[in-house]
């Protein structure tokens, strides 16, 4: 566990296989995500009651990466209303997520059976604030990475969560995103006064990573774009073009996702970006 403090109220992880891990402490406290893997899960949950009481526990979208960890948080989950719907509705099934512990956390297979999907019980359409007391945790809606991202700000410590709208380590999946609202999003980042930018994935970083991080998601445009002139189709773009992925992968720490399901993610990003520009090629240009 590498667990920082970055500034008065809050601590940050950065080393779970999945997304970052924020704690926010004053009157109580909230968590900004949750582990991906059940065994990070667990020995978060005893690290967290080392601060306080959880009152909160903030989704700031519904993928797997950053949800699975709510069954053993404690507190109210909060999120956009799009997250409690695709929690409800598309969670990932048992076959699915046995596949997957067992690859990356082959000890909570046997926690399985007693594992359910934990879905938010407070949600909000675009803004809501949750009060620890002295200090405010602003949530704003913001499609991007998903169509029910969020983005959370502690103005009194210039920290603002990104979620997967900023990713430091390298691009996310973007099967679920809209060009267009994938760079609304950065921009609507950039406006926010803050010192500190928590990303989903990666470490911690300041404001330079927005440019690095829009650069990265250009190439990706750029190569789909060219292969759209060149006469390629959907399929014959998602089968040729890749980005680097150094978020789902091995490391020497822990194993990262199946290589199967990396490429079926490499795939329906490449194929969401292509429907994209199709609609809109001007897009190509952002």
């Amino acid at each position: 566990m590498t667990l920082n403090r970055i500034s008065a109220h809050v601590y940050v992880e950065t080393a779970h296989l999945g997304s970052n891990n924020s704690i926010i402490v004053g009157d109580g406290i909230a968590l900004v995500d949750t582990p991906h893997r059940p065994s990070d899960a667990i020995a978060w949950r005893k690290t967290v009651d080392r601060f306080g009481k959880t009152r909160y526990v903030v989704n700031t979208d519904h993928h797997p990466d950053h949800t699975i960890g709510n069954y053993w948080m404690g507190g109210e989950v909060v999120s956009h209303r799009g997250t409690r719907r695709r929690l409800l509705h598309d969670a990932p099934d048992h076959d699915y997520l046995a596949r997957l512990f067992a690859r990356i956390d082959p000890a909570a297979v046997a926690l399985l059976d007693e594992y359910r999907v934990r879905v938010p019980d407070i949600v909000f359409t675009d803004q809501l604030d949750l009060h620890l007391g002295d200090i405010a945790l602003e949530l704003t809606f913001q499609p991007g990475h998903t169509a029910n991202s969020l983005i959370a700000y502690l103005p009194e410590d210039g920290v603002v969560f990104t979620g997967d709208i900023v990713c430091e380590a390298g691009l996310p999946s973007f099967q679920d995103c809209r060009v267009a609202d994938w760079f609304d999003a950065i921009d609507k980042v950039a406006g926010y006064d803050f010192e500190f930018l928590v990303p989903g994935h990666g470490e911690v970083a300041g404001r330079e990573v927005l440019a690095r991080y829009r650069e990265w998601g250009r190439e990706v445009v750029g190569e789909v774009a060219e292969a759209i002139r060149r006469g390629a189709d959907s399929e014959q773009a998602a089968a040729e073009i890749r980005f680097p992925d150094n978020i789902h992968v091995d490391t020497a720490g822990q194993p990262g996702y199946p290589d199967d399901l990396i490429e079926f993610f490499q795939r329906r990003s490449i194929a969401r970006v292509y429907t994209d520009l199709i609609e809109r090629p001007e897009l190509a240009s952002r």
